[in-house]
């Protein structure tokens, strides 16, 4: 299951579950333009909808996973994992909506390549 929420400045996140990994996209949506991001995060697999707090300027996700709570930050257009619980005094929590679980699509890996034919001999020059 995908959710997603409503960020600042027609900013949204998005956050999914692929086996051990936690997806996470930012998407801007203005009048002339969309831009997007995506990141992959290791974290385990979700036990329970993850929760997004608004921290001050960022955000924080607390996802729980049978490794614990696992958090990220999202600062402006950049997201990180934080390997310990921030100190979250004030912070607010911001309501996920469910999404279908095609927005963020799985990434297709990458065939191998055909193995190069040697070269052909040169001739002699003349």
């Amino acid at each position: 299951m995908n959710y997603e929420c409503e960020l600042e400045d027609g900013r949204y996140l998005e956050l999914g579950n692929d086996g051990d990994q936690t997806m996470v996209s930012l998407s801007t949506q203005g009048k002339r333009q969309q831009q997007s991001q995506s990141n992959a995060f290791f974290t385990g697999l979700w036990s329970t909808t993850p929760v997004v707090y608004r921290l001050e300027k960022d955000y924080i996700v607390r996802v729980e996973t049978s490794h614990g709570a696992r958090f990220l930050r999202v600062e402006g257009n950049r997201t990180t994992r934080l390997y310990r619980e921030p100190e979250m005094s004030g912070a607010i929590e911001v309501k996920l909506k469910e999404l279908p679980a095609r927005l963020i699509p799985r990434m297709k890996p990458m065939e191998p390549m055909r193995p190069m034919e040697p070269m052909k001999s040169m001739r002699p020059m003349k």
